[in-house]
C-alpha cells in the first residue's frame, strides 16, 4: 500500500482531539464515529494498493503507402477487429496509420474500430514517425504493446531510433509482414536525362529496365500525347539499357512518359511506367484559355508579335508542370467551373511564387457572374467584385432550399460537415443581399422546414445565427416538397425577380412528384429555379436536377467538393442579380496609369459595349475607368507576390465588345497589355548560372559564381522558393536559404516527394530572379523494385531491438503484455464505506435500534428462571459431604427472634406494589442505556 498525499496524515492530531471533546457516550457510537474518521483520513491522503497486472494497451501500427499489397487495408481492418475480439476487461486497443503523414485512426479504449478515417498520403512510408505516434499513446505506468502491420518498406528517419525509445521504455513492437510478390516484375529501374536543354538541341534519353528473367521487352515513349517511339527489345536478366533521342524546339517544359511490359502478369504494374520532365530554355509562350475557337482576341495578340497558344477550358491540365510552359495566362471569359478549384489554386500559387503573369478580360462568364467572387483566384486580382448596395437597380427575393438529409452528415474535411459547408453557402447568399431585398431559408429531409421565413433582410447577425445552427436529421430529400415549400414562400414576395436556389444530392434526390407542372406554375408567377447538385454530374440523380433547372430558366452546378457550395451559391446569386455585367455601351477614360503598363500614350477609345461592374483594390494601378455615375474600373492591375496581375472588366471579343473593337489601336493596347503581364525575358546576368538536379529523391539547386569577380553580387544569401504539387491537391510552397558549399558555388536541396512535381524559383537579391523547370521522380518510391526480402529484415531488426517477435497468433498478444505493478486507488470505497458508517450513526442516534435489541436480550436473560447445572454423580456426591462436614464443624447461631425479609414484606403488602415498582426499574434502566 502507499499514500499519493501523505501529508495529510497530520490531519489526524486535530481529528482525535475533536473525537475526545466530543465523544460519543455510546460504545457502539463511539466505534462508528472512530472507523468513519479514520476512513476519511485514509481517502483524503490517497490510499492505494500495488497489485501486478497485465492490463494494458496495445496500439496497431498501419502502414498504408502504395507499396502495401492489393487489399492490404482490408487485411489490416480484419487483423484489428481480430485483435480487438480477443482483449480482456479493462485493456484498451488503439489504432496508428501511417504513409507521408501519421494520423491516430482511434485512440486507446475499447470501442469497435470504424476504419481509417483520415488521408495520411501513400507517397511515402515513415514507419518511424508510426512507432513514435503510437509509443506516445502508451501510458508509462501500465503495459503496453506495439504491432506494426506493414511490408517494412520504409522511408525518412530510420525507425531503429524509435525502436531504441520503446526499449527504454520496456514496450515491445511485433510485426506482421504482409507483401507484394516480386516475381516477373519487370520495372524502370532508373532514368537519364538532361535537366534543360535549348531550342535545336537534341539529346538522349537512357532508361534502365530490370527483367527477372531474359524475355523481350515491349516499349512506348509519348512527348504529350504524341507517340515518338515504340518497339520491342531483348532484355537480359537484371539490367538492360533502352535509349531515345529527341530535339527540343519552343521554349517550355516537355513531359515525355515511358511505358515497358514484359511478358505475363506484372504484380507490380505502377514500376511500368515512369514521366521525365524536360525543361527548354528560352521565352516562353503565353497561354489562352478561351471558350471560342477562332477568338479574335488570340488573333490580335499574335498580330502584335506575341507567342500566344490558344486552348479550350476542355484542354487545359492546370497541373504546375503545364503551367511551366508558359510565361503567363490570360482567361477570356471562361467560368470559374471550367478550371476548377484545383485549377485556380495551382494557377494562383504559380502566379504568387514564380513571379509568372495572368490576365482576365471580362463578360457574362467572367468575374462575380462568371464565379469568380470568393473564388482561389480572387485574392490575386486588383479589383474586388462584390454586390454593393448603393449601385443595386432591382429588388430580389431569394429562397434558398437546402438538403439536410442522412449524407449531409459526412465529413468534408477541416473539422466540417456537408451541412456545415451549406450553411455557410446559404450565409454567403445573405451577405450578398441588402435590405431591399428578401431572403428566406429552408431545410427538406422528407418535408420542408421553414429555418428563415421570406422577409426583407433587416436583422442579419439573427438569420446568420439560425442558418448556420442547421443539423443534417437523416432520410432522403424530397425533391417535389422541397419545390412547393419554396415556391409557397416565394408567392407573397414583394420584389419583382423571385428566384429558388435547390441543393440536392445528385446520388439521393428523392419524390420529385409531379415537378413538371410545379416548374410550369412557378414560371406563371415569375420564379426561377437553380439547382446545385452535390457529386458528379454521372450520378444517377443528375439527370433530374438538370431537368429541374432547365425547365426552371436557372443554372446547374455539380460538384464533388462542399467546400466549393459558398462560391456556386454566390456565383449564381450575381446572375440572378444581374448589377454586375452592365449591357449597355459606355464610355471609358484611360489614365496615366495606362502608360506605366504599355509605354505609350493612347488616344481617345470609343465607348465599350458593357463589362463587369468591379471595384478597385487598395494600392492597384487604374489604367482605365468608366464615365458613368460608378467611376468602375476597365483597366487594373498590380503585383500579386512575385507575379504581375491586369483585369480588363470589358468583353474583348464578342457581343458586347462595341465600338472598342474596331478602334485603330485595340490590338496594340491588349498586345501591351499581354506583354506586361508576361514580363520580361527570366533570366540572371552572364556572369551568375544555375544548375538543377536530382539525386535519390533529392532536388540538388545550385549557384555557380564567376570564379574571376571582385565583388559577390549580393548582399544576403539567395533564396529558393519550390511548389510542390500533385494533381488535385492544393500546391504547398517551401522557401529555404542557400549555403555555400565552395568558394564560388551555393547551394540548396529540395526534396521531390512521391508523384508530385517540384517547380523552384531562385531569387538573387538586388539582382533578379530565375524559374528553374520542374522536376519530379519517374514514379513513387513506394513502387521501386526491392529485393524480395528487404522489408522483413528492417522489421525483424525492429523487433529484436525492442524484445518483440513475429506475429502469427494474433489474439495470443494480450497475453503476452508484461506484468506491471499497477496502483488501484482505493479514495472512491474508503470514502464510500465512511458515508454508509456515517448514516448508521445518524440512524442509532435517531431511533437506538441495536442499542435497544442488544439491551432486551439482556433483560430476557435476567428475567429468566435460573436451572441448576446438572453434575456428574461423582461430583454430586462429594459436594454433598462436603457440605455434611461443614455443617458438623460451623457452631450454631444463637436462636432468637426473626426478623421479616423484604421479599416476605412484600409478599405482606401484595402483588400490585411490586408490579408497579418492577415497571418502574425497567424503564429507568431504558433510558439510561438510551443515553450511553
Amino acid at each position: 500500500m502507499i499514500l499519493y498525499h501523505p501529508f495529510f496524515l497530520l490531519l489526524a492530531i486535530p481529528l482525535a482531539v475533536s473525537f475526545w471533546l466530543w465523544k460519543p457516550v455510546s460504545r457502539l457510537l463511539r466505534g462508528l464515529r472512530l472507523a468513519s474518521l479514520i476512513l476519511i483520513l485514509l481517502a483524503t491522503c490517497g490510499l492505494a494498493l500495488n497489485l501486478p497486472s497485465r492490463t494494458g494497451a496495445v496500439i496497431v501500427v498501419a502502414d498504408r503507402s502504395h507499396s502495401m499489397p492489393p487489399g492490404s487495408q482490408e487485411s489490416e481492418r480484419e487483423a484489428i477487429n481480430l485483435i480487438r475480439n480477443a482483449m480482456g476487461a479493462g485493456d484498451s486497443l488503439g489504432v496508428v496509420s501511417f504513409g507521408e503523414r501519421t494520423s491516430i485512426d482511434q485512440p486507446p479504449g475499447r470501442g469497435e474500430f470504424s476504419g481509417f478515417i483520415s488521408e495520411v498520403g501513400a507517397d511515402e512510408s515513415n514507419l518511424a514517425e508510426g512507432l513514435d505516434k503510437a509509443l506516445s499513446l502508451i501510458s508509462r505506468d501500465a503495459p503496453g504493446r506495439i504491432l506494426v502491420l506493414s511490408d517494412g518498406r520504409w522511408t525518412g528517419r530510420d525507425p531503429t531510433t524509435s525502436a531504441s525509445r520503446a526499449a527504454m521504455r520496456g514496450v515491445s513492437i511485433d510485426y506482421r509482414s504482409l507483401q507484394r510478390t516480386s516475381a516477373n516484375d519487370v520495372a524502370i529501374s532508373q532514368v537519364d536525362a538532361p535537366g534543360t536543354v535549348t531550342p535545336g538541341e537534341s539529346f538522349l534519353i537512357t532508361a534502365w529496365v530490370r527483367s527477372p528473367a531474359a524475355q523481350g521487352i515491349s516499349f512506348e515513349l509519348q512527348r504529350g500525347g504524341e507517340r515518338i517511339a515504340a518497339g520491342v527489345r531483348s532484355m537480359p536478366t537484371g539490367l538492360g539499357r533502352v535509349t531515345f533521342r529527341d530535339q527540343a524546339r519552343e521554349p517550355g517544359t516537355y513531359i515525355y512518359t515511358l511505358r515497358v511490359a514484359g511478358i505475363g502478369e506484372d504484380p507490380v504494374p505502377e514500376n511500368n511506367t515512369a514521366k521525365i520532365l524536360i525543361g527548354i530554355q528560352g521565352p516562353r509562350p503565353i497561354l489562352c484559355v478561351t471558350s471560342s475557337p477562332s477568338s479574335g482576341l488570340v488573333r490580335l495578340l499574335q498580330a502584335g508579335g506575341l507567342n500566344v497558344k490558344a486552348q479550350l477550358p476542355a484542354q487545359t491540365h492546370w497541373s504546375l508542370e503545364e503551367l511551366s510552359k508558359f510565361s503567363s495566362v490570360l482567361i477570356e471569359n471562361v467560368p470559374a467551373e471550367k478550371i476548377g478549384a484545383a485549377g485556380m489554386e495551382n494557377l494562383a500559387a504559380w502566379v504568387k511564387e514564380t513571379g509568372s503573369g495572368f490576365m482576365m478580360t471580362g463578360g457574362k462568364n467572367a468575374y462575380g457572374p462568371g464565379g469568380y467572387f470568393r473564388s482561389q483566384l480572387e485574392p490575386i486580382m486588383p479589383v474586388s467584385m462584390e454586390l454593393r448596395q448603393e449601385h443595386r437597380k432591382l429588388a430580389l427575393a431569394i429562397v434558398v432550399a437546402m438538403d439536410r438529409s442522412g449524407s449531409m452528415s459526412a465529413d468534408a474535411g477541416g473539422g466540417k460537415t456537408k451541412m456545415d459547408l451549406a450553411n455557410i453557402a446559404a450565409v454567403q447568399v445573405l451577405d450578398l443581399l441588402s435590405q431591399m431585398d428578401e431572403f428566406g431559408v429552408i431545410a427538406v429531409d422528407s418535408a420542408p422546414h421553414t429555418i428563415v421565413d421570406l422577409a426583407p433582410v433587416n436583422d442579419v447577425a439573427g438569420t446568420r445565427s439560425k442558418i448556420l445552427r442547421i443539423a443534417s436529421e437523416g432520410g432522403g430529400i424530397f425533391i417535389y416538397e422541397a419545390l412547393a415549400g419554396s415556391a409557397q414562400m416565394l408567392v407573397g414576395a414583394k420584389a419583382g425577380t423571385r428566384h429558388i436556389i435547390l441543393l440536392a444530392d445528385a446520388a439521393d434526390s428523392e419524390e420529385p412528384g409531379k415537378y413538371q407542372e410545379l416548374i410550369e406554375k412557378c414560371q406563371q408567377a415569375g420564379i426561377t429555379i437553380s439547382v446545385v447538385g452535390l457529386g458528379k454530374e454521372t450520378d444517377v440523380d443528375a439527370e433530374l436536377l438538370r431537368d429541374i433547372a432547365r425547365r426552371g430558366g436557372g443554372r446547374i452546378f455539380f460538384t464533388n467538393n462542399p467546400e466549393e457550395l459558398p462560391r456556386l451559391f454566390a456565383q449564381d446569386t450575381f446572375v440572378v442579380a444581374r448589377s454586375s455585367f452592365l449591357d449597355e455601351p459606355t464610355p471609358i477614360q484611360l489614365t496615366g496609369g495606362l502608360v506605366t503598363l504599355t509605354g505609350k500614350r493612347f488616344d481617345a477609345p470609343p465607348p465599350i459595349g458593357g463589362y463587369n461592374l468591379c471595384y478597385l483594390r487598395p494600392q492597384a494601378n487604374l489604367g482605365a475607368v468608366t464615365v458613368d455615375e460608378y467611376k468602375a474600373p476597365v483597366v487594373a492591375s498590380w503585383q500579386a507576390g512575385a507575379g504581375r496581375v491586369l483585369c480588363y472588366t470589358g468583353e474583348a471579343d464578342g457581343a458586347y465588345a462595341g465600338s472598342m473593337a474596331k478602334w485603330k489601336d485595340v490590338g496594340e493596347l491588349f498586345t501591351s497589355m499581354a506583354r506586361w503581364t508576361a514580363g520580361d525575358v527570366n533570366t540572371l546576368p552572364g556572369n551568375l548560372m544555375v544548375t538543377q538536379e536530382v539525386k535519390k529523391g533529392i532536388g540538388v539547386v545550385q549557384l555557380h559564381l564567376d570564379p574571376e569577380r571582385e565583388a559577390d553580387p549580393f548582399t544576403d544569401l539567395p533564396g529558393v522558393t519550390t511548389l510542390h504539387g500533385i494533381a488535385g491537391s492544393k500546391p504547398e510552397v517551401e522557401r529555404s536559404t542557400m549555403r555555400w558549399t565552395s568558394a564560388d558555388t551555393l547551394e540548396a536541396e529540395v526534396p521531390v516527394r512521391g508523384s508530385e512535381t517540384a517547380l523552384s524559383t531562385v531569387e538573387v537579391s538586388g539582382v533578379g530572379r530565375l524559374s528553374l523547370a520542374p522536376v519530379c521522380l519517374p514514379y513513387s518510391p513506394e513502387y521501386r523494385p526491392v529485393e524480395a526480402d528487404e522489408g522483413v529484415l528492417a522489421m525483424e531488426r525492429v523487433a529484436q531491438a525492442t524484445g518483440g517477435r513475429e506475429r502469427v497468433d494474433l489474439s495470443g498478444i494480450w497475453k503476452e503484455l508484461p506484468k506491471q505493478p499497477r496502483l488501484i486507488d482505493l479514495t472512491p470505497l474508503l470514502l464510500g464505506i465512511a458515508i454508509l458508517l456515517l448514516l448508521l450513526e445518524v440512524l442509532e442516534r435517531r431511533t437506538g435500534m441495536v442499542s435497544r435489541r442488544r439491551f432486551a436480550l439482556r433483560r430476557d436473560r435476567e428475567e429468566s428462571p435460573r436451572v441448576a447445572p446438572v453434575l456428574p454423580k461423582r461430583t454430586s456426591r462429594r459436594i454433598t459431604a462436603l457440605g455434611a462436614k461443614a455443617s458438623v464443624n460451623q457452631p450454631s447461631k444463637p436462636q432468637g427472634p426473626s426478623v421479616p425479609s423484604v421479599s416476605d414484606q412484600a409478599e405482606k403488602e401484595g402483588e400490585g406494589i411490586g408490579d408497579a415498582l418492577t415497571r418502574a426499574r425497567r424503564r429507568a434502566k431504558d433510558r439510561t442505556e438510551r443515553g450511553r
